[in-house]
């Protein structure tokens, strides 16, 4: 790869710095409302490409992804606690209510499974962990979901990038093809993405 693009992404995941934004990212995509606009999984997905290509360390971007993650959830649990009947009745779009019945749907369905489950599931991610506040549901029983999903989330992801990215080394392509595939898989993802998000 050439030197200046070495440098330049040696220096933006270099340090503590870079694993607390991966966190934040995380932590960002598991709150309800939030989570709606910030398209966490496909940067955990590049963070796992960097990752392989010596950029950031795989197992501490594996760690701050899970932690962000289970953050994310406690904190939209927190909020569906303290606030979840005021948030629904005043200030929830009707398209996000409309996110909000399904996951109530999704809950009454699997009760508290739901919390890992939904974790793979875009959408409904962080209302999830919200309606387990607005419940009452049991702390303990929200901590072991949320902590297990979270962690599989935390590694998944990254790693999905990671062993993609190695299988790309492995096919020898130029840096300028690399960085081109990444952008194109990114754009798809992200257009995939803001395309569901439009669905009534």
């Amino acid at each position: 790869m050439e030197t200046w693009l070495q440098d330049l992404l040696t220096n933006l995941t270099n340090g503590v710095s870079y694993y607390a934004l991966v966190a934040l990212i995380a932590c960002g995509e598991g709150l309800v409302l939030v989570g709606l606009i910030i398209p966490g999984s496909v940067l955990c997905v590049t963070v796992g490409v960097l990752a392989a290509n010596g950029h950031g360390d795989f197992l501490f971007s594996c760690l701050s992804a899970g932690i962000g993650a289970i953050c994310g959830d406690l904190l939209s649990y927190l909020i569906g606690g303290r606030a979840g009947h005021q948030l629904v009745n005043h200030v929830l779009s009707p398209r996000s209510l409309k996110l909000l019945r399904r996951a109530e749907l999704f809950f009454a369905a699997h009760g508290g499974k739901s919390l890992l489950l939904a974790r793979f599931f875009g959408p409904l991610r962080g209302f999830m962990p919200f309606i387990a506040g607005c419940i009452q549901m049991s702390p303990r029983e929200v901590l072991l979901y949320s902590v297990s999903g979270g962690l599989l989330w935390g590694l998944s992801y990254p790693a999905l990038g990671y062993y993609g990215g190695l299988s790309w080394q492995r096919l020898q392509l130029s840096p300028y093809s690399v960085i081109g595939l990444i952008s194109l898989i990114m754009a798809l993802i992200l257009a995939l993405w803001w395309w569901r998000r439009k669905q009534p």
